[in-house]
């Protein structure tokens, strides 16, 4: 359009300066080429200058969003909550209103949607939906431009399983109460089963809003270990290559009537302490069968993730002592200079996540809308907590 648009023009000029003399004539048009040639490269220029992405990673925590829903939608882009901000969510909880209509699936969608497009941090560990309704779909699709409410649900469903948000899966949990002007069952527990992730583990259909302020509270409690981790570093120094090293926890006076243990190999790769073949007794670990170590000086520090007990809680480190196997007289060498206190360590490190939550706001829950957003400010509250001041 641009070209065309400096033809006409330098055609227009030409019949104007035919009154002109020779040499006036070919001094204006050189200068009105020049001049619109000039404007006209800038705008081209202008054009098709690329806009620059942004492409740095958002920075490391926890991030919540909210969508709330009746026949509208009210939504609190993802931003970073702790103890600073909790508030603003706390808040935006306090301001939801009743109104009629419910526009579940959209409202799922447009969770989804805040996911996708946002910023990721590099150590995202965690994404997560967390819905409650307690009745049925009204007019989602008219909203999400399909041809039915099954249509949407099925769409909604297949992102929810197939989407990934920086490389990691979508975990999604349903919470229902169900209302009493809901008489199709079928459809409602398919509603929870679709908008979860996992139909066996992640759904909970429940009977009163207690109950439900009770599965909020498990839920955020399951998504605070989730994203958090903690490391058990034990400390000691070079060993020979090839020693069998065992780490008891059950304060024995003899590495053989351990019931609770870690045990493996020693050997030195490219400077580094390492441990292999590592087994765990009376205990769990997210560890690998090999761990390298990090140096300090002699001594070799070996981290062990969210090291557990059977039942899954934390192991303590008050009676860990650390033996070396002595193959000439087939027996446990206990190391006397190794000490809990002064060899263990307890770290806590936290990953990122990035939590949508999904809250019905429609008129028919009555009483119990109150009772709802209590619920997802102590959901708020036990999210807040685990990253306290960062």
């Amino acid at each position: 359009m641009k070209i065309v648009a400096l033809s006409q023009f330098l055609g227009q000029y030409a019949v104007i300066v035919t009154t002109q003399t020779q040499s006036n004539m070919k001094k204006h048009f050189i200068t009105v080429i020049a001049l619109t040639l000039a404007v006209t490269l800038t705008t081209f220029t202008s054009c098709r200058k690329p806009k620059a992405e942004d492409n740095t990673p958002a920075k490391e925590g926890l991030y919540l969003g909210i969508v709330g829903f009746n026949s509208n939608l009210y939504t609190m882009p993802l931003g970073l909550l702790n103890q600073d901000t909790k508030h603003t969510f706390e808040n935006f909880i306090d301001d939801l209103v009743m109104q009629n209509g419910t526009i579940l699936y959209h409202a799922v969608n447009t969770g989804i949607n805040s996911l996708t497009s946002a910023r990721i941090p590099e150590n995202l560990i965690n994404v997560s939906i967390v819905t409650f309704t307690d009745g049925l779909d009204q007019g989602s699709y008219v909203e999400g431009g399909y041809n039915s409410g099954n249509e949407y649900l099925s769409a909604v469903n297949n992102r929810i399983m197939n989407d990934l948000i920086g490389g990691t899966n979508i975990s999604a949990y349903s919470i229902g109460v169900r209302g009493s002007d809901v008489n199709d069952v079928e459809s409602f527990r398919n509603n929870l089963k679709k908008l979860s992730s996992d139909p066996v583990h992640n759904v909970f259909e429940v009977n009163s809003m207690n109950e439900a302020s009770e599965m909020f509270a498990e839920i955020a409690k399951q998504l605070y270990n989730q994203s958090m981790y903690y490391n058990i570093t034990l400390k000691l120094p070079a060993q020979e290559p090839n020693t069998k090293i065992r780490f008891t926890f059950d304060n024995v006076s003899d590495a053989n009537d351990s019931q609770c243990y870690i045990e493996g190999i020693y050997i030195r790769n490219n400077g580094k302490g390492q441990l292999t073949d590592l087994v765990y007794v009376g205990m769990e670990s997210m560890a690998s069968s090999v761990i390298t170590a990090t140096s300090e000086g002699i001594f070799d520090v070996f981290a062990f993730r969210n090291l557990t007990d059977l039942n899954g809680n934390q192991m303590g480190t008050e009676n860990v002592k650390q033996w070396s196997w002595i193959e000439s007289n087939t027996s446990w060498q206990l190391n006397s200079e190794f000490t809990p206190s002064g060899n263990t360590v307890i770290i806590n490190e936290y990953k990122s996540a990035m939590i949508m939550l999904v809250l019905d706001c429609s008129s028919s829950l009555g009483a119990d809308f109150v009772k709802m957003k209590t619920a997802a400010n102590q959901f708020i509250e036990t999210l807040s907590g685990n990253y306290n001041g960062r």
